[in-house]
């Protein structure tokens, strides 16, 4: 039955070259870093979250800079800060993704058109900007004349000054956090805001869960983001289905170097498996032009690096259909390889180890499994279980870092990131996971 279905399948180019360990370098970040004239503006277009579509998939990353930016008055290191922003969210752009970012009014006002790019999403801040509603309306023109979208919240009292009625309506608005952050309070926030400004596309930005994310997605939502925590404890813990703990005893015969028969026959053990393998060899045309009469042919060719990071695709696509599912095995496949670029990065050993480490924190939300369940399919070593329990342990530094950087929070990354090389590396580690999301 296997070799029929592997005469099926001829491959096309030559296969490529086995995948060198990552290349953490200043390249991967847009060009303006490296003219930055100081960290803070080096790293601030580094501090990104996902942000989740109405339909529950991954859209796009929201862009932020610390507050102490903010703060600075005009000049080189908030020049440099906007231009290192605006190339980090036009890279974004080009990947087919949305990109977002607050920033003063003051600050857009100065930027060239050529630093902007269709797809982009800002929020203006209000500033002394402001007190000139011409030169907000003329402003929001030119945003728009380059295939930006402008938005602000008409909503806020709090602004000083507020941005002028004559600025008409914004292209998208943040719902403001409701003084109590839970999904009811959130619905009637997003009520009013959508009753009192009909068809504007809403942001909501600071949910306090997944479960509350999933519950709010609606057409009028453009994108939401939430917390999601180094990692959380299943609220109802079922037992792994038999076709998962197949794949994560797989999944560590790979990155564990294990003999190669033996993840032969795990693959021949689970027929599906088998046959989804050989499509994909197919479609990425990975495969000589020959016809393969074995799965050890297949296995070979294509390399365990290239394997296990495909059986980590198909471990997470196994989680229940649930709203938000493709957002979040994006982010468990982000996590994953964060985590091994942060190893390879420091030189810390067995990196695969780590791979499995940054899967694990997302597989209890996604397989609605125990902590324990997904350490024990994974064998995990006992300092991998205190770091997702939150006991300490060697790896725990993993964890705080992940949390400081899904917050988009600077200085909890810039204190957080001193064991893997500084902020500048740690964020382009956190641009290169995400990139092949």
């Amino acid at each position: 039955m296997l070799s029929a279905l592997l005469s099926r399948f001829r491959a096309k180019p030559p296969p490529p070259a086995p995948r060198a360990a990552p290349t953490i370098a200043r390249a991967t970040l847009p060009q303006a870093a490296a003219a930055a004239p100081d960290a803070h503006a080096a790293t601030g277009a580094g501090a990104r979250r996902p942000l989740v579509s109405a339909q529950g998939r991954l859209a796009g990353f929201e862009f932020q800079i610390g507050p102490a930016m903010f703060a600075r008055p005009a000049g080189p290191a908030v020049a440099a800060c906007t231009a290192n922003l605006l190339g980090a969210m036009r890279l974004c752009c080009s990947q087919g993704l949305g990109a977002l970012a607050e920033l003063p009014a003051s600050w857009l006002a100065r930027v060239p058109d050529k630093d902007l790019a269709h797809g982009m999403h800002l929020l203006l801040r209000p500033d002394a900007l402001c007190a000139d509603a011409d030169a907000v309306c003329a402003l929001i023109s030119r945003l728009r004349r380059a295939g930006v979208r402008a938005g602000w919240n008409p909503l806020s009292a709090s602004a000083a000054p507020a941005m002028p009625k004559a600025a008409g309506r914004p292209d998208f608005m943040p719902v403001t956090a409701p003084a109590e952050a839970d999904t009811a309070a959130w619905q009637q926030a997003v009520r009013q805001a959508g009753e009192r400004w009909p068809g504007v596309p809403l942001l909501l930005l600071e949910l306090p869960s997944v479960e509350a994310l999933e519950e709010l997605l609606a057409p009028d939502v453009l994108w939401a983001a939430c917390s999601l925590g180094a990692c959380r404890e299943a609220p109802r813990a079922q037992a792994l289905p038999p076709q998962a703990q197949r794949t994560l005893r797989l999944l560590n015969r790979l990155l564990h170097d294990e003999d190669h028969a033996a993840v032969v026959d795990d693959i021949k053990a689970d027929a599906a498996l088998s046959l989804r393998l050989l499509q994909y060899l197919n479609s990425a045309g990975a495969l000589p032009e020959r016809e393969l009469d074995s799965i050890e042919q297949a296995v070979l060719l294509l390399g365990r690096d290239a394997l296990y990071r495909w059986v980590a695709q198909m471990l997470v696509r196994m989680s229940p259909p649930r709203p938000a599912a493709h957002a979040l095995q994006a982010t468990a496949l982000a996590r994953a390889r964060l985590f091994e670029l942060l190893a390879r990065a420091s030189a810390a050993p067995n990196p695969g180890a780590l791979y499995l480490l940054g899967l694990a924190t997302m597989l209890p939300t996604l397989l609605h499994c125990s902590i324990d369940d997904a350490a024990s399919a994974l064998h995990l070593p006992a300092h991998a279980v205190q770091a997702l329990r939150q006991q300490g342990g060697p790896w725990q530094p993993y964890l705080v870092l992940l949390q400081a950087l899904e917050a988009a929070d600077m200085p909890a990354i810039e204190a957080a990131s001193a064991p893997f090389g500084g902020p500048g590396r740690t964020l382009a580690c956190w641009t290169e996971a995400w990139h092949a999301h």
